[in-house]
């Protein structure tokens, strides 16, 4: 069953409304200052008055379309999310003779690498309040929804329930592994490393192709995917 993203408006949540087009371009010029301040400084570190000076504009612009500074990360995490949901829906509704799980594993991966301060300082603020991972982890069910689009309209048939959970899980894992490589770095593979998609791509589908009910299924066959 799919589990949509809850509705935002075109001013992305956080934002006060623009409706001139100059408000509209403070905004953006805002939430990209934003982008650029938290990839090389702690977002906490960063007052209002840096993202204003960093914008090019005014403390009293800031406050004209943002609340505050929360308010402000609340709308950096929508704007991103609106990005990616563009972006995944491009790809997944194009048709094509490619991979869509490793096409889609690549583009996520490839986030975590351009955006790693931006996604830590989510994963901080969430710590204090849970409301900030909301949006994101309605992102994952997004994205887990639209793989399961893209595999219902290319077998005919929507995936049975207990391999849609499978490939739930497969995404959940993925997400899980990139996490634990932003924050904790772990090992063997790093963020950077350049088999870290390859490498979610067989995990993944291990865990789909599983059947632990069959001797093939708990040795971890292949991937098939069909109706069950």
């Amino acid at each position: 069953m799919s589990q949509a993203l809850p509705p935002t408006d075109g001013d992305r949540t956080g934002a006060l409304p623009a409706k001139q087009a100059r408000s509209r371009r403070t905004r953006d010029q805002l939430l990209a200052a934003g982008y650029r301040l938290v990839e090389v400084r702690d977002f906490e570190a960063v007052s209002i008055a840096d993202i204003a000076k960093a914008a090019g504009c005014s403390v009293g612009a800031f406050y004209f379309r943002f609340a505050d500074k929360d308010a402000f990360f609340r709308a950096l995490i929508a704007h991103r999310l609106e990005e990616a949901r563009t972006g995944i829906a491009a790809l997944l509704d194009t048709p094509d003779d490619g991979d869509p799980l490793e096409a889609l594993v690549a583009m996520i991966t490839e986030t975590f690498r351009r955006r790693p301060g931006f996604l830590r300082a989510a994963l901080r603020k969430s710590m204090e309040d849970p409301s900030v991972w909301e949006p994101m982890r309605a992102h994952g069910h997004f994205v887990a929804d639209r793989y399961l689009d893209r595999l219902a309209r290319d077998a005919g048939d929507r995936p049975a329930q207990a391999l849609e959970r499978r490939i739930r899980f497969a995404f959940q894992i993925m997400n899980g592994t990139l996490i634990n490589a932003l924050i904790n770095a772990p090992g063997p593979l790093q963020l950077d490393h350049p088999t870290l998609t390859e490498e979610l791509v067989r995990a993944m589908r291990l865990v789909i192709a599983a059947d632990t009910s069959s001797p093939a299924g708990r040795q971890g066959g292949r991937t098939v995917m069909r109706r069950e």
